[in-house]
């Protein structure tokens, strides 16, 4: 049996209050796939999680968009904030060599949605959707034993 939650989100601070309370109960390796239109949340949550990860205000975390990957080096493993907005098509996909990055780490893959059948099982995702300018909902769901323990928690 797998779990899902909805959350109402009214601003970027319930956002950052969501992926901090997720912060406090990730165990390494894990897959968090983001699925969401543009503008809805997703790259806000992702970088607030990772900074709450992370705990080093030094350190500049920025969206993917543009780079495809963005590695941030934690305790003996690493964060993978990947964003597959830009990535057109399968070729391109399999010449990126995704598989590499999902090997023991902690994965965040935003658009997730456009390779889904590529990609390893996630482990939670993370539904984004407008219901209005101010205010949006985010449907997530576990897909493994360990997102149902995460899920159970939050």
């Amino acid at each position: 049996m797998y779990y899902s939650l909805k959350f109402n989100i009214f601003n970027i601070n319930d956002i950052n209050k969501l992926s901090f309370r997720f912060s406090l109960l990730l165990k390494n390796p894990i897959n968090l796939y983001f699925q969401g239109c543009i503008g809805v949340g997703k790259s806000s949550f992702c970088k607030n999680l990772i900074f709450n990860l992370l705990k080093n205000e030094n350190i500049l975390i920025n969206s993917p968009s543009f780079n495809i990957i963005n590695e941030y080096k934690y305790n003996k493993f690493f964060i993978y904030h990947i964003d597959f907005y830009n990535i057109k098509n399968k070729y391109d996909f399999y010449n990126i060599e995704i598989y590499k990055y999902f090997e023991n780490n902690i994965c965040l893959v935003e658009w997730s949605d456009k390779f889904i059948s590529l990609l390893p099982i996630c482990d939670i995702c993370f539904n984004f959707y407008f219901i209005d300018f101010y205010k949006r909902f985010i449907y997530i769901k576990s897909f493994t034993s360990l997102g149902n323990e995460i899920l159970r928690l939050i």
